[in-house]
């Protein structure tokens, strides 16, 4: 039992000292990310445009079903996703879960490197890495480029 004490205390100093030690600008970024994430599992098309830059580009790569190779599948502009996502019935359930935040940033530009899986009804249906590039404007980051690899989960 006392082992068990040490490691939930070591665990806990550590997840502590990694949260702190994000710069402000590391966590305005984190939360701009969390916002999208947010807005896409809510199908609020407002909360999802207001993390974009209005010149965002957008792609996935994934298996292309004629060769079974990951390639090149998707380039989507903002306003077809974002009416895609808003326009989700109220029975479609989605949760992107960031498994963890790689961010780095160098005065008005940042990027951050996200692991997730994607839950549709509670039914996870793909993992991969979304690729983030960020602009800081004078109302905040927004979203310059999003990349992202879809895989089967193994």
């Amino acid at each position: 039992m006392f082992k068990k004490s040490i490691y939930f205390l070591f665990f806990l100093l550590c997840t502590t000292f990694a949260v702190l030690a994000q710069n402000p600008e590391e966590q305005a970024v984190k939360a701009v990310v969390i916002q999208l994430f947010d807005g896409m599992q809510k199908h609020d098309s407002t909360m999802i445009r207001a993390t974009f830059h209005p010149s965002i580009r957008m792609q996935s790569i994934g298996i292309n079903r004629k060769t079974n190779l990951m390639d090149l599948t998707t380039e989507e502009n903002a306003d077809g996703f974002i009416k895609h996502i808003g326009s989700l019935p109220a029975n479609i359930q989605i949760e992107e879960r960031v498994l963890s935040y790689e961010i780095r940033v160098d005065g008005n530009m940042a990027t951050a490197w996200t692991p997730y899986e994607l839950y549709v009804n509670g039914k996870r249906q793909h993992c991969g890495v979304d690729a983030f590039q960020f602009y800081k404007t004078e109302s905040g980051w927004k979203i310059i480029a999003l990349a992202d690899t879809r895989r089967k989960c193994e």
